[in-house]
This record gives structure tokens, sequence and C-alpha cells, in this order.
């Protein structure tokens, strides 16, 4: 059984239309903490081969809203213990960043055209500024991959850019995008991924 899982149902409302009987959808709720009681609640209940992460994320250039990026590793942008010695961004006992499955990224790599690479940053806040150019950023991502490293199960997360930090009129971007394009640019990439992963 494969696991998809994501914050928003607005998110998921078009790919809960698709059901398979291989694959199981959840939604989380927003945050990370959210993230993580959720994705501990099933993994303790239910045996996965695989998670895949789905939903919106905002970024920085050259990225574009709309484009896929499949995300190679994640790490958090709001935790910071390197006073300590830590990396920023490492929780004392986890490794720093947080890596996909390579075995099932090389797959969807291959399979699904103009997908783009990025590595994502997860906080308890909507980004409006950027940190550095070439960035994905969202709320839950870095939290499912703990769980996921910690329960020893694979992890993927594919993003769909819904809008691009500190542009102009960002907050509008973002909520036209959500309202109009984002469940059925989710679905899209939800269908394409049912062809490689069942």
């Amino acid at each position: 059984m494969i696991l998809v899982i994501a914050a928003m149902e607005s998110e998921m409302k078009d790919i809960i239309l698709h059901p398979h009987p291989n694959i199981k959808i959840v939604r989380t709720g927003v945050g990370k903490v959210n993230a993580s009681y959720v994705l501990s609640r099933e993994l303790s209940l239910h045996k996965y081969e695989l998670i895949i992460n789905l939903g919106l994320a905002g970024a920085t250039t050259p990225y574009y809203p709309g484009d896929f990026v499949l995300i190679k590793d994640a790490t958090y942008h709001d935790f910071d213990l390197t006073m300590f010695g830590y990396k920023k961004g490492q929780v004392p006992g986890y490794p720093t960043p947080f890596v996909s499955d390579i075995k099932w990224m090389k797959k969807i790599e291959q399979a699904i055209q103009n997908i783009k690479i990025g590595s994502l940053y997860t906080g308890d806040r909507f980004m409006t500024e950027g940190i550095t150019d070439h960035m994905v950023f969202d709320m839950e991502g870095a939290a499912l991959y703990q769980v996921a490293y910690a329960y020893q199960v694979p992890i993927i997360s594919i993003k769909v850019i819904s809008d691009i930090v500190g542009s102009t009129e960002h907050l509008k971007n973002y909520t036209h995008f959500e309202a109009e394009q984002g469940s059925m640019r989710l679905l899209d990439i939800y269908q394409q991924l049912k062809g490689v992963i069942v």
C-alpha cells in the first residue's frame, strides 16, 4: 500500500475523486505538528511501502507558478540550534537534510517530463521573503520526512509551485492559484504518478 498525504482539503478535493485500491489518501491539516501527528498515527497502524507528499508550495526564482518540483531533500528553516554546534535546521538525533528515496526519485524523474528538482524548506509560517534563489517552502514537508525517517519508511515529495515569494501582489496571486488551478495541477501530477508507482 502507498500513502499519499497532503495538508489541505483544497489540495486534495480532485485527487480523492480518483481512488486506487493500492493507494490511501490522507489529509493532515496545516503545520508541522498536524503533519507529524497524522503521519505517526498512520504508520503506527498500517504498513506502507512508500509515502508520497503532494501539495502546494511557495518558491523563489527560477521557479514559476504551476511548476512541478520533485523534492530531493527537506529541512527546517525555522529550527536553529547552531549555537550548540548543529547545522541550521537540524534536530538533535536526526540528519539534515532529510533525503527523498533515491530509487523512487529516479523512477519519477525518468517518467514525468519537465519535472524540476529542488530542496524543500519547512516552517510554521507563510513565507513572504526569500532567503536565496532556488528555494521551495512549505509548512509540513520536513516534519513528514522526519517521521518517515523515524519509522524507516521511504518518502518522496512533489510540490506544485503556487506563488513566488516576495513577488508583487504575492498573497493575491497565491489565493488565486489555490482557488483556480491548485487542485487540478495536483490531480495532474497524481495521475502521472499512478503510472509509475502502481
